[in-house]
């Protein structure tokens, strides 16, 4: 079905560049000066060159100029009419230069997409994808200029996009249509153009569409690469595992032989538990990576305690002024650290909430305890196991910095969450 104008929103420019079309070729006497359409024909060298028209389409860039020069010196001299026949050939110039420079940098993008795609599915020895011609590598249809519009408004591939620009071709057409002799010649070139410009932007906007799809097979595609990373990470850690553990036997069993052979193994066991540790090192951080890519959000900030435990901290921005409620950022990155802790598989998590000492202390461990919950509900909905994560708050009870400060009251506020080796 051919798409219906009664949607397409009708600019005063479009309607603008309609009427310099007919004005331009039906010879009309008593018509304002051509100030409009020198103006559009400026406005669309100046798109022109802004997209590398220079590099791109330097021929028909160059006519734009030309164009615009002969529409310029013509008004200077009063000829309006002839002004304005340049200036409507300037302007159908510049959007076809403009159509096909932005062609061009499509037509790379896609096949940047392509070739990306192509690596990532030969990495994970995957099929190769199905090989689609770019809408920008369409044969345009060896046909009069009418029939070629006709052939772009009835392609299903296409008829969907560039329904202003189809619309000046129609514009341009019906003008050519109803030219007098001495000007048809002229008004055809201009409606050839016209047609040419609606069919480059059909396939830049179609082919546009495809690199959308492109990028979203590519992230895609990342996430499963991660994901099959962090399941080769965890089989490599527990056949480290193994191998510790058959060694960790047989030293045992040289041992009880001689003292010599004992210090012998005592050096194996430790490089590969350097080994082991490396391999779990590894292993969360592709987990962490795991679960920032599929959230689309950072962890916390995390630091090691004493006791070699990974802290995770939340500041005071994470929750309104006396809130307890996660904000939006906040409970995305909770959402991150919930999916992280249950691919590593850690052992349990305490979560403890802290404040500054500015108001009551019970009021202060209340809205703490309420902080501390809210962020245990957060990684339990994050998929953590419910009854391994405990909640405290601690009110003011425990700084990190002296309340005396407005730095020092910015870092008491936090939630710590305490994750357990």
């Amino acid at each position: 079905m051919r798409p219906s104008f009664a949607h397409f929103p009708i600019t005063p420019h479009a309607v603008l560049c309609g009427l310099a079309i007919l004005f331009a070729v039906a010879g009309c006497a008593s018509l304002p000066p051509p100030t409009a359409e020198l103006d559009a024909a400026r406005q669309a060298l100046a798109r022109a060159e802004a997209a590398d028209a220079d590099q791109y389409a330097a021929l028909e860039v160059a006519q734009a100029r030309a164009a615009l020069e002969r529409a310029q010196a013509a008004m200077a001299r009063g000829r309006d009419d002839d002004a304005r026949h340049a200036a409507v050939a300037a302007t159908a110039d510049a959007d076809l230069a403009h159509v096909l420079s932005r062609a061009a940098t499509i037509r790379a993008e896609y096949a940047q997409q392509q070739a990306q795609i192509l690596a990532l599915r030969e990495r994970l020895q995957m099929d190769a994808m199905v090989s689609r011609t770019s809408p920008l590598d369409l044969a345009p249809a060896a046909a009069a200029s009418p029939q070629r519009l006709q052939a772009l408004d009835a392609d299903p591939r296409l008829n969907a996009f560039a329904q202003y620009e189809r619309l000046q071709a129609r514009q341009a057409l019906a003008a050519a249509q109803a030219a007098s002799k001495r000007e048809r010649a002229a008004a055809e070139q201009l409606a050839e153009r016209r047609v040419g410009i609606a069919e480059q932007a059909a396939r830049i906007e179609a082919a546009r569409r495809e690199i959308d799809r492109l990028e979203r097979e590519h992230s895609e595609l990342l996430v499963e690469a991660s994901r099959r990373d962090a399941e080769r990470a965890r089989a490599e850690a527990e056949r480290l595992r193994m191998e510790a553990q058959v060694q960790a036997e047989e030293a045992a069993r040289l041992r009880a032989q001689a003292e010599q052979a004992e210090a012998v193994l005592d050096t194996a066991q430790i490089d590969q538990g350097a080994r082991v540790a490396a391999a779990r090192e590894k292993e969360a951080t592709l987990a962490r990576k795991e679960a920032e890519l599929v959230t689309g959000a950072k962890l916390p900030p995390v630091h090691k305690d004493a006791q070699g435990n990974e802290v995770f901290v939340l500041a005071g921005d994470a929750f309104g002024s006396g809130q307890a409620q996660l904000t939006a950022k906040a409970a995305a990155s909770v959402q991150a650290l919930g999916i992280y802790l249950k691919a590593l598989g850690a052992g349990g998590a305490q979560v403890f909430g802290h404040t500054d000492s500015q108001g009551e202390a019970e009021a202060n461990r209340a809205l703490s305890q309420r902080r501390a919950d809210a962020v245990r509900a957060a990684l339990a909905n994050a998929g953590v196991s419910r009854n391994r994560i405990s909640a405290q708050g601690q009110g003011e009870t425990v700084p990190l910095a002296d309340n005396a400060t407005a730095s020092g009251r910015a870092k008491n506020r936090r939630v710590e969450i305490v994750v357990a080796d």
